[in-house]
């Protein structure tokens, strides 16, 4: 119980850090799957400039899985494809594995997305070590590929 709760608390941290101090509303929301370490359903909420925050439950070696990132994006430092924007992502956010052996710890990624010009699709590949803050403080890998639908500005809330 007071892994959840820490983890809840760290969730929220990450969600918060993820927004810069003038940051008010969810420009887009895209939700989709992951495959990898862990597996499973992902949510990103796209906050102003290159900020973003994403969320999943899924399954970790036949167990429960819980994660939330805080992201920052910069879409110059590779070349730009003909048709859509390539750009990179690091991140940084909790991670909560259930079962018999549950785990507790601070996943950091790197990443490439892919958006497709015309099409509400985000394409992405990340990857990174989850360092856990309980068995001992061993290292696992996290990541994966995945496909997210983007949904727009439908949440946003303006505060301008």
């Amino acid at each position: 119980m007071r892994i959840m709760i820490a983890a809840t608390l760290l969730a929220a941290g990450a969600l918060i850090s993820a927004r810069p101090a003038a940051a008010a509303d969810i420009r887009e929301v895209g939700v989709g799957v992951a495959l990898g370490e862990p597996i499973g359903g992902t949510a990103k909420f796209w906050l102003d400039g290159p900020w973003a925050a994403d969320a999943g439950v899924g399954l970790s070696d036949g167990n429960a899985a819980l994660w939330a990132d805080a992201l920052w994006h910069d879409w110059s430092l590779l070349p730009q494809p003909s048709n859509g924007r390539l750009g990179v992502y690091v991140g940084a956010g909790p991670q909560v594995r259930t079962g018999a052996d549950p785990r507790f710890g601070i996943r950091t990624l790197g990443g490439v997305s892919y958006r497709p010009t015309g099409h509400p699709f985000e394409l992405y590949a990340e990857v990174g070590p989850m360092f856990r803050l309980t068995q001992g403080g061993q290292v696992d890998a996290v990541g994966g590929v995945g496909l997210r639908v983007m949904l727009g500005g439908a949440l946003s809330k303006t505060t301008k």
